[in-house]
């Protein structure tokens, strides 16, 4: 179970996709400047002991972050978080739900509520309409959060 705290830099409301992939929409393609781009924890490291809340700070190289809407600017998307669960599959929309947090303003860093124990945290880039770029923009790490 988590929550996410409040702070400035806390995820807010933006439209929610459905959970599987809008009718027509395409799977995105990578393109000349995404063959280098990689998503990745900035923090905590993979493996860390952290207590809770939690300080996680996104980082990708490759593309740049914008915030979701209309706009399908290439090489460019956003961040989503997954507490305890993987990958979401290229050309389907990230979920919006209690494990699938959407970062659609753009923002790079949060603050979650983790239970103790250990838990995994996959970093998701999707674009500007919350359709995954796959397992390629993706990253997991493990962390044991302590009472």
């Amino acid at each position: 179970m988590f929550t996410v705290a409040c702070s400035p830099s806390q995820p807010t409301a933006t439209p929610a996709p459905p959970a599987s992939p809008t009718a027509g929409a395409e799977t995105p393609e990578a393109t000349p400047g995404q063959a280098a781009a990689r998503i990745f924890f900035v923090e905590p490291a993979d493996g860390a002991t952290v207590t809770s809340p939690v300080m996680v700070k996104f980082g990708v190289e490759g593309m740049e972050v914008k915030p979701a809407g209309p706009e399908d600017v290439p090489n460019t998307g956003h961040h989503h978080l997954v507490i305890d669960g993987g990958p979401v599959p290229a050309g389907e929309a990230v979920p919006a739900d209690e494990t699938h947090i959407h970062f659609g303003k753009g923002q790079t860093e949060t603050e979650v509520e983790l239970t103790p124990g250990e838990h995994t945290l996959t970093l998701q880039f999707a674009n500007h309409a919350h359709i995954s770029y796959g397992p390629e923009m993706s990253a997991t790490i493990k962390v044991n959060v302590e009472k």
